[in-house]
């Protein structure tokens, strides 16, 4: 191993989480290290959903316990045998280059194994090796005899492409074991298996406290540094952050017309987006007297990967206020706003979403602002072509914006809950109920997507008809979000723009600051009709001129 201590990124995901949603960041993250070898060492922390893990040409086995024979089976590019993941096991999945630690698979299972053994230490428990055989045990008396038996309370099974490690090791906390002894975990039999809890009883100490402590033990073992101002929480990322280059950085906001704004806002008791989404445009954008209103609360039913916007559930979330469109139009009146951007939380707790609540919103303020131009930027609402219809029934929306966010290939990273698709079907629909209103769409880049994937959204947005495209640098707005993998340059975000011309959107904001709602009121101002579609992938031209 080098001397000098190297960065190390920690992903702390919040569960248990879905398994797939895991592997598919997993895998994004090794992607993007393979390219790009700036991006630092990286460690993901998970607590996971039921379910059983086979390596490769292992066979799936049939659980003996009837609990457990719904919990699905999924093949994963790790060498072992089928095991075990679940609520109450940590799982650790360090995505590090090998080259920074002697390019040695042997010893790198050893450096896993002093992780387990470190941290079962910090809690008074000896975790031991045995000879050929990967994973950490524990010594355990047998019920009856009193003899002295090994148990295994940690499994290792890696990947390795490239010379950069992928899966890792889980830790059992406090599962319950009968998912074990349901199968045959690494090739033995189940009850060979142990927990902190079956040790250590009512003095077994909680999940997190047990994941900081490996977090730690993975920073020791392996010489790596996390963010030297703040240790991951459960839920947080934590990076030792590369400056932002400086096309990124903007002023602190603080302009008297900013301020009025916000006065204005907090009087009305008002939720916006640029305030919930941590937007670097807001101090911009409210000193000319313009921000985007967010409306049904600031808890969100999604759980978007890019997002800051707090977790909403059935045991947190509050009924529509029903005067809130009132409240909106008094704003947008007292700003004296030509053009209104208005957006919403998910809200699948209500039956039809808050539809109508959009359309409420709409009638309010047009009937005290009757010449201001109002957008809506609307969640996806479940694929509901009835519900797009509710939202337009007014006749009188200028601009239905739906962000598609990011490619396809990293939905299940950066959008789990939703389907690429059904977001092309939104606008698509929009078009067809309302052929007036214009039609708007976002992505962010920075994501570890490529330029072709960029390229073929552009294409397929086009095709659903959509006239206004907005393409801006993904910036993790807090620890809790997915890290940055790339600042976009402005060339590049300036060939997206001369791409998305010649596909023939009628206006495309494209930049590192671009967000949605930026410089909204300047997206219909362009030519009503698209441009002819003289670009063609297939030629490669453009996308080779950078």
């Amino acid at each position: 191993m080098r001397g000098k201590v190297l960065p190390l990124v920690v992903v702390d995901r919040p569960g248990p989480e879905d398994y797939s949603s895991t592997l598919s960041i997993q895998t994004n993250i090794l992607d993007a290290r393979l390219k790009d070898e700036t991006i630092p060492n990286t460690l993901v922390v998970v607590e996971h959903d039921h379910v059983y893990t086979s390596g490769r040409s292992s066979p799936f086995l049939v659980p003996t316990i009837s609990k457990c024979k719904d919990v699905r089976w999924v093949e994963i590019g790790r060498g072992g045998q089928a095991t075990y993941h679940g609520p109450g096991q940590l799982v650790a999945y360090p995505i590090f280059s090998l080259a920074d630690f002697e390019k040695d698979v042997h010893k790198f299972l050893r450096r896993l194994e002093d992780v387990v053994i470190r941290t079962l230490s910090c809690f008074g428990i000896l975790g031991e090796r045995i000879e050929g055989l990967t994973g950490v045990w524990v010594k355990r008396a047998h019920n009856n005899s009193g003899e002295q038996t090994y148990r295994k309370i940690s499994s290792i099974g890696i990947g390795v492409r490239k010379w950069t490690s992928y899966h890792g090791l889980a830790l059992n906390v406090c599962p319950d074991l009968d998912y074990f002894y349901a199968i045959q975990p690494c090739g033995q039999d189940g009850t060979v298996m142990t927990s902190m809890l079956d040790i250590l009883g009512d003095k077994c100490p909680d999940i997190n406290s047990v994941r900081s402590a490996l977090i730690d033990s993975f920073t020791a073992v392996f010489k790596l540094q996390i963010n030297l101002d703040q240790k991951p929480t459960q839920g947080e990322i934590s990076v030792r952050k590369r400056a932002r280059p400086s096309w990124l950085r903007v002023k602190a906001p603080g302009s008297p017309e900013f301020l009025e704004t916000k006065q204005i806002v907090d009087d009305l008791k008002l939720v916006t987006v640029c305030e919930e989404a941590k937007c670097p445009n807001m101090g911009e954008c409210w000193s000319h007297g313009t921000a985007t209103f967010m409306i049904m609360g600031d808890l969100c039913t999604r759980r978007c990967s890019f997002c800051s916007v707090k977790d909403g559930s059935l045991e947190n979330l509050s009924p529509l206020d029903p005067l809130e469109p009132v409240r909106v139009s008094q704003a947008v009146k007292s700003l004296g706003l030509r053009h209104i951007v208005i957006t919403s939380v998910n809200r699948d707790d209500i039956a039809d979403m808050g539809a109508s609540h959009f359309d409420k919103t709409i009638r309010a303020i047009k009937k005290l602002s009757p010449d201001c131009d109002v957008e809506f930027l609307i969640p996806d609402m479940r694929g509901r072509k009835e519900l797009v219809e509710t939202i337009l029934a007014s006749k009188m929306l200028k601009v239905l914006n739906h962000n598609v966010e990011t490619v396809p290939r990293l939905y299940k990273t950066v959008r789990p809950g939703a389907i690429f698709q059904r977001s092309l079907d939104i606008l698509a629909w929009a078009k067809e109920i309302l052929p007036s209103v214009k039609t708007k769409s976002g992505l962010m880049v920075g994501l570890g997507e490529e330029k072709e994937e960029v390229i073929e959204v552009m294409k397929r947005l086009r095709a659903s008809s959509v006239d206004i495209l907005t393409i801006g640098q993904y910036l993790q707005p807090t620890g809790k979000q997915l890290p940055v993998l790339r600042f976009v340059t402005p060339e590049e975000f300036k060939f997206y723009e001369e791409v998305g011309n010649s596909l023939g959107f009628s206006h495309v904001e494209s930049g590192p600051l671009v967000r949605s709602s930026y410089h909204a009121w300047k997206h219909t101002a362009s030519n009503d009709s698209p441009r002819t579609d003289d670009y063609n992938l297939k030629t490669n031209e453009i996308a080779l001129a950078t």
